[in-house]
């Protein structure tokens, strides 16, 4: 904090309490007290009460009061498509519905920390959200944390019963073709939360001939592999 007194002799102040400018003004001369610079580390706004006005016939007091600036922890969300993700920092959780800005509603003061997490994370489609800047000290300014969301994917797989052939393929959503020799089969393409699933035969066993049938087949993807077929 540095004040100066009408354009000049600038008195630096370093704590709260007393201060005199060095220069005297003389009786029957005008003051006019102002922040030359306000303090930082924290950052501050100093207003001045009684800052302007006439020598008389005594020296004059001047009240300078200080506060701590406060800034908006806010943000943007990209790539959201499922519901119920919410924000947390500090004591406050927010909901977050759509991509865009977002803003917590409480400021927090110059010198103060931020911690923002993702306190529940996207379903229906389900979804990982990760945060970058998201943490740190405020300063001079709001905050602007990156909150980028991607759809989660998961693979379709079952088992097998009865197989004696060889030569057993099975399809799904009419391509991933997956050749099948064992009890239990995955498909190597992951599909997203939201799309759906069709398995069927692609191609029966031979040696020895046999016929199979497909059951719990289709269905959406949720929040986890489907091994159900």
């Amino acid at each position: 904090l540095v004040l100066q007194n009408n354009g000049g002799d600038d008195l630096a102040v370093s704590a709260s309490g007393a201060s005199t400018f060095t220069t005297q003004v003389e009786s029957g001369a005008s003051y006019l007290v102002a922040v030359a610079a306000s303090p930082t580390n924290p950052w501050q706004t100093c207003a001045i009460g009684g800052g302007s006005g006439t020598i008389t016939n005594a020296g004059v007091n001047v009240i300078v009061s200080c506060s701590t600036n406060q800034y908006n922890v806010a943000g943007t969300v990209t790539g959201l498509a499922g519901n119920g993700l919410e924000l947390h920092n500090g004591s406050e959780t927010i909901p977050i519905t759509a991509d865009g800005a977002f803003a917590f509603s409480t400021p927090v003061a110059s010198g103060g920390t931020f911690n923002v997490t993702v306190a529940t994370q996207p379903t229906n489609l389900t979804q990982t959200c990760t945060l970058s800047g998201a943490s740190g000290t405020i300063t001079s300014a709001n905050t602007t944390v990156q909150v980028t969301c991607t759809t989660n994917s998961y693979h379709v797989g079952g088992t097998v019963i009865g197989l004696a052939g060889t030569g057993l393929t099975l399809l799904n959503n009419a391509g991933d073709s997956l050749p099948v020799s064992g009890s239990s089969f995955t498909f190597p393409t992951a599909l997203l939360s939201g799309a759906s699933y069709a398995v069927t035969v692609a191609a029966n066993p031979a040696n020895l001939s046999q016929t199979c049938v497909v059951s719990s087949d289709t269905g959406t993807m949720t929040s986890a592999d489907i091994t159900s077929v």
